[in-house]
């Protein structure tokens, strides 16, 4: 009988499953897009590319457009263009498009009230208008002085750490370290302190740089995450162990945001304006998150914040000691107007330097926050998305890697060149530049980043002279090499060591 059942049961869900194949290939309405087969039959495509293959789906994409041209069906019921005309009218003018829930709500499994997570334009406004005020330019240049203080740390631990070929530095390690101490100083007035370990092995340092590996898992088996979030830690821990990043993690800021609760007057003693004073005391006091949208909103800020600034320094300081001659322009431009490296400098001096901007933006072209496409959903009311009408509940996305090496709008797109940014005719260059994205969901921390750029990389050049460490794992570009994580990893590192010190 049970046997008889279970056969009868496999006959029904093959024949499920080929009526539903069939139906996408034959009748679906974006059956006559082209793009693989299998894409088109199961969503496990994608997840083939970025688990079983190790984040090689964004190759796959731009195989697929070489192959088979500017639109790609990538999925069921997913297109991925490669024109910057469709790029615009998903994102930079999308009020009409929504986040695909399938997808963000997979990625943000670990944190599921975090706003980046949040499909709904209403809540996320909400959101954001808690959390715009300390992400302003206005308060970025009030707490310049809590960046400052971790940058002259980090370069005292490169002068005394790092400073001869056999004492070199992983520089994406030591950058990420960097950053999140700024990010945790900043939003919370309480770093992490990562770079008091000498040897850059903090566990918050090691935690957030596995974790950052796993969201394109949990994109795909949320349910794993959500076992792990309601879960007692030790039942996590003994079924999959793998999970103790995730954990620790989770318990450091359940412990912070505990504390802020029991004691709200905590607020009033500490440094400086936190994320908290307005999270926790919005004028609207329907707006205020709950304990554990405060927690998930914590785990989002200091991942967001520390790689893709992290991310930025590293790319932009191996291409300025790849090429002497960009170094030595940043140089000659930055001593300039700061002829006394032992007295500070400030942000709006330096956003003043035509070559150093120029610099940043080619840097900001090369790394993406998040290089894995952003789905979103056509609505009703959409208009046309690159010039094709598509109906409602079509998924469309396009990787900002795609805009960002477009020849079109950058000749050359593989080769770092800051110059190109120093022209007249660049309009086309400011239009499809995006680094944080574009529209209504434009990275929050924008104003934070553009701070931390010009200080970090005025600071490092004005008072340290780097040496690049080559060896058979130097790395040779990061225009090419990526692998999709969701944010950019590379296969291969650089290391640098201290040569000497500027002090005048």
């Amino acid at each position: 009988m049970v046997s008889t059942f279970l056969i009868l049961a496999s006959v029904v869900l093959c024949a499920y499953f080929g009526v539903l194949a069939l139906y996408r290939l034959l009748f679906h309405p974006l059956r006559k897009y082209p793009g693989p087969v299998l894409a088109a039959v199961t969503g496990w495509y994608e997840a083939y590319y970025s688990i079983i293959k190790g984040g090689e789906f964004i190759s796959e994409i731009q195989r697929l457009h070489a192959l088979h041209g500017p639109v790609v069906r990538v999925g069921p019921n997913t297109l991925h263009f490669s024109y910057s005309q469709a790029y615009h009218d998903i994102y930079t003018h999308g009020t009409t498009l929504v986040k695909e829930p399938g997808f963000y709500h997979g990625v943000v499994a670990h944190c599921p009230q975090a706003s980046f997570g949040f499909c709904d334009p209403v809540e996320a406004r909400d959101r954001r208008s808690l959390l715009l005020p300390l992400f302003s330019r206005r308060a970025a240049i009030a707490l310049e002085y809590t960046i400052q203080k971790k940058i002259d740390q980090f370069l005292d631990t490169l002068k005394e750490r790092y400073n001869s070929p056999s004492s070199s530095v992983s520089m994406t390690v030591a950058f990420r370290a960097l950053t999140i101490d700024i990010i945790t100083s900043y939003c919370f007035a309480e770093s992490a302190n990562t770079l008091d370990d000498p040897e850059l092995r903090h566990p918050l340092l090691l935690n957030i740089q596995e974790s950052l590996k796993t969201i394109l898992f949990q994109r795909h088996f949320p349910f794993l995450t959500s076992f792990a979030n309601n879960a007692p830690p030790k039942l996590v821990l003994w079924c999959i162990p793998a999970f103790k990043v995730f954990v620790d993690m989770k318990i450091r800021y359940e412990r912070q945001v505990d504390k802020l609760i029991s004691d709200p007057d905590t607020l009033l003693a500490v440094e400086h304006e936190t994320v908290y004073h307005h999270l926790l005391e919005p004028k609207d006091k329907q707006q205020r998150p709950s304990r554990t949208s405060l927690v998930h909103e914590a785990f989002t800020l200091i991942g967001a914040g520390s790689d893709t600034v992290g991310n930025a320094c590293t790319i932009g300081t191996f291409y300025a000691l790849k090429y002497p001659s960009i170094r030595r322009k940043i140089m000659d431009e930055i001593c300039q107007v700061w002829p006394d490296a032992g007295r500070p400098i400030s942000y709006v001096t330096l956003e003043n330097l035509p070559y150093l901007t120029a610099f940043i933006k080619e840097t900001l072209r090369f790394s993406l926050g998040v290089v894995h496409p952003l789905p979103r959903v056509v609505g009703s009311a959409t208009p046309e998305i690159g010039g094709l009408k598509l109906p409602a509940g079509t998924i469309v996305e396009m990787s900002s890697l795609l805009l960002h090496m477009n020849p079109e709008a950058f000749p050359d797109p593989h080769t770092f060149n800051p110059d190109r940014w120093l022209g007249q005719g660049n309009s086309k260059m400011v239009l499809d530049f995006a680094p944080f994205s574009k529209g209504p969901r434009i990275c929050l921390g924008m104003n934070l980043a553009w701070c931390e750029l010009y200080l970090i990389f005025g600071n490092i050049f004005r008072k340290l002279d780097l040496s690049l460490l080559v060896t058979e794992d130097t790395i040779e570009t990061f225009g090419e090499d990526h692998l999709d994580y969701f944010v950019p990893h590379w296969k291969k590192d650089y290391r640098v060591f201290v040569q000497k010190v500027h002090d005048s």
